[in-house]
């Protein structure tokens, strides 16, 4: 009797004939010759789960001659595999039949993985009624080959696709994890999402003992994706596989807190892919894989990187709809509110200019009340105009680094009642996108500083074009503090000097007890039309 590639002993052609004559009793004589021939593993049970027919390729995954599988059971030849679990015994309920479940089949290994001789398969099962007797037909399919593996990505990447509709981004990403951990031997998955500060801005996972308690973890040690073990590789946008990662992992002072939670769960190696678009990472896909188990192969290693892809497309249509409804959003305050606001510090101004005409006292009740609604509206509308500005997709780009500045040094003065001068060229600088958006970053979160921590009286921004260089000098006559404390961190100091030297920028913050701030970046820069920059104007 011939043998397959694994071992197995198949079916000559006398016992095809011998299966084709067994179809054919069971009431499918039509389908005898195409269940012979097809590459998935096709058997009958009877109401209690015992074999009454396998095709040839059932044969060869379990292991086992047609005649041997006769009254076995079915689930006494399956095998959990990994975190999966076996449906209950026989009978089963026809109106409540199993979901497809993955399963080892002709000798699983002891580590959690299938072993030398035997397959991974999923298994589908349904009822059916026979001559009027009850059974069931289970499909058996083999992940053990690119073609099969392929196959079960493809489902799973439609899957994934209709789950982008279906919830939220953390619903999605779940949803994802649940599939890398049913679908393969993995133990778990998790899936980070950093925001522009590199921080964790959205998680999903399966498979965690305490999922939230790990991203709590996560959070707190401020885990970015260059700490972590493996992550340099993964910012290069190439996925990487950890024989070890366990203990990687467990060493690094980033990640130490998030690999304690997982103490209680086996695993040891990881996989991690990209979260990427355009060119940007701005996530990982982690797998971990448990103790004992073989390095993932070529197939489950695309497997993994097609789920990746789908995080990937899930999260980028997020934020393009939510880009979408900025947009929605900004243009519906400019056009009514924003307008409204505007009215009102016009009839303010006529009140107090009639008032005048009068010649009614301004510094009475009439007249302070009027001021103070002129001072309402005018900060008002300077704040509204600033989160106008932060709601429109690429209005940095359309109006530039030191207008930027502007609108949002008026929203603080006129929040935070704390002045606020920018100073800078009028004209637009000749910055890329990309250039403009960490130094505009850089700028406002020196200024948040200062009306959060610094107790100040005036703060300036000047910004400075000359001698090849760039220059945004961000200064403050408040308390001041010691960059060199501890508690400097939380200040979001290291996300400045991240964003700085991103750009290929100096950052230098100097500072005393009681004596100020003043938070420098300077950018190499040579403007192509220095008669471009114009005057340098106060506001």
């Amino acid at each position: 009797m011939p043998t397959s590639r694994s071992g197995s002993r198949v079916p000559d052609d006398g016992q095809h004939r011998a299966h084709a004559d067994e179809a054919a009793a069971l009431g499918l004589p039509t389908l005898a010759v195409a269940l012979a021939r097809v590459e998935d593993g096709i058997a009958v049970v009877d109401a209690g789960g015992r074999f009454v027919y396998a095709n040839p390729a059932a044969c060869r995954m379990l292991g086992r001659s047609l005649d041997r599988l006769h009254g076995r059971e079915l689930l006494g030849m399956l095998e959990a595999v990994g975190q999966t679990t076996l449906p209950g015994s026989f009978p089963w309920d026809p109106a409540d039949a199993p979901a497809p479940f993955l399963c080892g089949v002709g000798g699983v290994g002891g580590g959690g993985g299938v072993g030398a001789a035997g397959h991974e398969v999923t298994c589908s099962v349904f009822a059916t009624d026979i001559d009027g007797a009850s059974h069931w037909v289970a499909v058996l399919r083999d992940l053990g080959g690119g073609r099969a593996m392929k196959r079960t990505a493809v489902a799973l990447a439609q899957t994934t696709a209709q789950l982008v509709g279906a919830g939220t981004v953390d619903e999605i990403l779940r949803g994802i994890a649940r599939h890398a951990v049913e679908s393969t031997t993995a133990t778990a998955c998790g899936i980070v999402v950093v925001g522009e500060d590199h921080k964790l801005a959205a998680a999903g996972g399966f498979g965690f003992p305490d999922r939230a308690r790990s991203m709590g973890a996560w959070t707190a040690s401020s885990v970015t994706l260059d700490e972590m073990p493996g992550g340099a590789q993964v910012l290069t946008g190439r996925s990487v596989y950890m024989p070890d990662a366990r203990s990687a992992m467990g060493a690094a002072p980033a990640t130490k807190a998030f690999a304690a939670t997982m103490d209680s769960l086996d695993w040891q190696g990881s996989y991690y892919a990209p979260l990427s678009w355009e060119g940007e990472v701005f996530g990982v896909f982690g797998v971990h894989l448990p103790s004992g188990a073989a390095s993932p192969n070529a197939d489950v290693c695309a497997f993994y990187d097609i789920l990746a892809n789908q995080v990937s497309v899930a999260v980028t249509n997020a934020r393009l709809a939510a880009s979408l409804e900025r947009t929605r959003l900004a243009r519906e305050l400019h056009d009514s509110i924003s307008q409204a606001l505007f009215s009102m510090t016009m009839h303010a101004r006529a009140a107090q200019l009639a008032m005048t005409k009068a010649e009614l006292d301004a510094t009475g009740p009439l007249g302070r009340s009027v001021a103070q609604l002129a001072e309402l509206t005018r900060g008002t509308l300077a704040e509204m105009r600033a989160l106008i500005f932060e709601l429109r997709p690429g209005a940095l780009a359309e109006e530039g680094l030191v207008s930027a500045l502007r609108k949002q040094g008026a929203a603080l003065t006129a929040r935070e009642q704390v002045p606020i001068t920018v100073v800078g060229p009028e004209r637009r600088l000749d910055l890329g996108a990309g250039v403009e958006e960490h130094l505009y970053r850089i700028a406002l979160e020196a200024l948040n500083n200062v009306v959060k921590h610094a107790r100040a009286e005036q703060v300036a921004v000047h910004v400075t074009v000359e001698g090849g260089a760039l220059r945004i000098v961000v200064s403050d006559d408040g308390a001041g503090f010691e960059p060199d404390a501890e508690h400097s961190g939380s200040m979001g100091l290291s996300t400045m000097a991240e964003r700085a030297r991103a750009v290929g920028a100096q950052f230098i913050v100097t500072s005393e007890r009681g004596n100020g701030t003043v938070v420098t970046v300077t950018l190499p820069h040579s403007p192509r039309d220095r008669t471009e920059e114009g005057t340098d104007h106060a506001h």
